[in-house]
């Protein structure tokens, strides 16, 4: 389970499929009985699915998506998709450095649901207004990409 750089991302072994992973597709997976392992998220969902009953349950790896802000800065967006039991998450972030940062939204559907139509309003999410920022700017995500600009008062 030793790291392995490709540049500044950091990619690790999964101990259960042995796939070379992004950092940010692992998880510890574990008990204090039996220890933590590091799992990819594929590994895991499909352990989620087998331990809840769900049968079909098909883990997709979806391809980053650049969405263009209003001053034409091009914003990278790479997914992953989580299966927790009760529900399904797909998250959406930026990267720096190899880890997610800047603009991060989530979507939390029924494992059952269709994940391309979870992803389709996930990206309608980010493609619309929405909350304010900490410094009294609007925050939002225009057709263009993800934006952000301070209220002039």
């Amino acid at each position: 389970m030793s790291p392995a750089n490709s540049g500044r991302e950091q990619r690790i072994h999964c101990a259960r499929c042995g796939q070379i992973t992004p950092s940010y597709e692992i998880v510890n997976y574990g008990s204090m009985e039996q220890g933590y392992k590091k799992v990819c998220y594929q590994c895991l969902n499909k352990e989620m699915a087998e331990a809840v009953g769900l049968e079909g349950f098909e883990h997709v790896r979806f391809e980053p998506v650049g969405l263009t802000d209003c001053a034409g800065e091009v914003h990278e967006f790479h997914f992953r998709t989580n299966l927790f039991g009760p529900g399904v998450a797909i998250d959406a972030f930026e990267l720096r450095d190899g880890h997610p940062a800047g603009y991060q939204f989530q979507i939390i559907g029924d494992p059952e649901d269709d994940v391309l139509v979870l992803l389709g309003r996930l990206i309608q999410k980010m493609t619309r207004p929405s909350q304010q920022t900490s410094h009294g700017g609007s925050v939002w995500i225009t057709d263009r990409g993800p934006s952000s600009r301070a209220r002039e008062d």
